[in-house]
């Protein structure tokens, strides 16, 4: 049964083995579920993601379990996990993209883990499964792309695709100093620059606290409107608490003789989900600092204002409250449970992208009268299936006309740009999409747009940029 999924299995833990009162006995083997299973050497694109059904007390239980997949005997934990936090019949619906795996015929065995301290608790693995790979696709593996490609887009606008740099490892966060200056995020917590069009040899920064186990790392930077003054530089990743347990980090870098350095951390101790945690950040329109954590996988958070879990914060350049907030706490919305990016619309609509069960994604409009200082939920769409959306950014330049107010969204797993157009009487109305480099360069973890009007992108080893042909 391989559709959009590659198989499902039903994985069978112990309540015990929730890390409360974990009492460390072995896990039972997965048991394959009584649906029909996938015939021997099935052969797939390596594009699905991989499904089953997990057993568990409740969602919170859920939420301590992690997964890892066995191909020919070795061991990889699965990334981009999603549960629904709903189950039915056979479980709780869970999925996972697929791990990078070669052209060929390979053995697939699934297993569930819990982590204690430093005590890693395994089932036994489930039934295997055979597949064969076909040439034509490895998933998040780079595209050997280059520049003078060309698209022609929908309302009949040629563009073409330029090669930025090629040499880089899984950049996650784009930011711009000037319009000679870029800063690349890494995800293992380099920063990276690139200066005049050169991608400099060394980086600006390689923090010696980041966490990159389950998908997480450095996550997204964003400089200081006042950046050619301050020379200020954020950025949020994941790192250890002294448990060892993942944590959201926000620090403050300053930016001076070709480094980032005098880091301080402003906001710390924000749990993280334990399977690809999420976070973004960008500066408003009215100068505030937002970021955005997910729900540190417990689907109770975004509603309890006690926790930053779940919420777009407004902070001062410090971290502290503005004075103008409507409360003493800096919360502008809540309800979020893994963001993928937020931009404005306009100094009064906030858009943001967010997952929230079983692999589906919506995007949110928060609107704000400018004068509580508070955002409130309002249209919602769903955004389409498979897209596996990493970031988004309006387009606000000058150099493609046509572009302008469109809401662009990098679709990690969909392979493209998605491109919104809204109503320009009503601005909440979608009316139109297309799905941009479909297939061209890869997998698209980043999309921004660029101080000269340029639409920047970055694939898992590469940034490109889109300019008028």
């Amino acid at each position: 049964m391989i559709e959009c999924m590659v198989w499902r299995f039903a994985i069978i833990l112990l309540a015990g083995l929730a890390i409360s009162g974990c009492d460390k006995r072995q896990p039972p083997a997965p048991n394959p579920s009584p649906n029909p299973q996938p015939q021997p050497d099935e052969r797939i694109t390596g594009n699905e993601r991989l499904g089953w059904d997990q057993q568990a007390g409740d969602a919170v239980e859920l939420a301590t379990f992690r997964y890892a997949i066995y191909v020919d005997t070795a061991r990889f934990e699965l990334a981009g996990v999603s549960c629904s936090s709903t189950s039915g019949a056979t479980g709780f619906p869970c999925t996972a993209r697929l791990p990078t795996m070669a052209p060929g015929s390979h053995t697939l065995e699934l297993a569930a883990f819990v982590v204690d301290g430093a005590t890693v608790i395994e089932s036994g693995r489930s039934a295997s499964i055979r597949v064969v790979v076909g040439t034509s696709a490895i998933p998040g593996a780079p595209v050997n792309w280059e520049s003078d490609l060309s698209l022609t887009t929908t309302d009949g606008q040629h563009l073409r695709i330029e090669l930025v740099t090629r040499e880089l490892d899984e950049p996650t966060a784009l930011a711009f100093a000037s319009d000679d200056q870029i800063f690349i995020a890494e995800r293992a917590g380099r920063v990276r620059t690139v200066r005049h069009g050169e991608l400099l040899p060394d980086p600006a920064v390689t923090l010696d606290d980041v966490l990159t186990s389950g998908g997480g790392g450095l996550l997204a930077i964003t400089t200081d409107p006042q950046f050619e003054r301050t020379g200020f530089v954020y950025a949020v990743y994941t790192a250890p608490s002294r448990y060892g347990d993942a944590i959201f980090r926000l620090a403050r870098f300053r930016y001076a003789g070709g480094t980032l350095a005098d880091r301080a951390v402003l906001l710390d101790g924000v749990p993280s989900a334990v399977a690809q945690p999420r976070a973004a950040l960008r500066f408003g329109a009215d100068g505030k600092l937002y970021v955005v954590f997910d729900d540190g996988g417990d689907a109770s958070l975004p509603e309890n204002f006690a926790s930053f879990n779940g919420k777009i914060l407004r902070l001062n350049h410090d971290a502290t409250t503005p004075d103008d907030n409507a409360t003493t706490r800096p919360t502008f919305a809540h309800g979020f449970r893994s963001p993928r990016g937020f931009d404005w619309q306009n100094a009064q609509t906030l858009w943001i992208a967010d997952g929230f069960e079983a692999g589906s994604e919506r995007l949110t409009a928060v609107a704000t009268d400018g004068r509580t200082m508070r955002g409130a939920v309002g249209t919602t769409y769903a955004l389409p299936a498979g897209a596996g959306a990493s970031a988004l950014a309006f387009y606000d330049g000058d150099l493609m006309p046509a572009f302008r107010g469109d809401l662009l969204i990098a679709a990690d797993e969909g392979h493209h740009v998605l491109r919104l157009r809204f109503d320009r009487q009503t601005p909440t109305r979608i009316i139109g999409s297309e799905r941009l480099l479909q297939d061209r360069v890869g997998p698209i973890r980043v999309v921004a747009a660029g101080p000269r009007g340029e639409i920047y992108f970055a694939t898992p080893d590469a940034v490109g940029r889109i300019v008028p042909d």
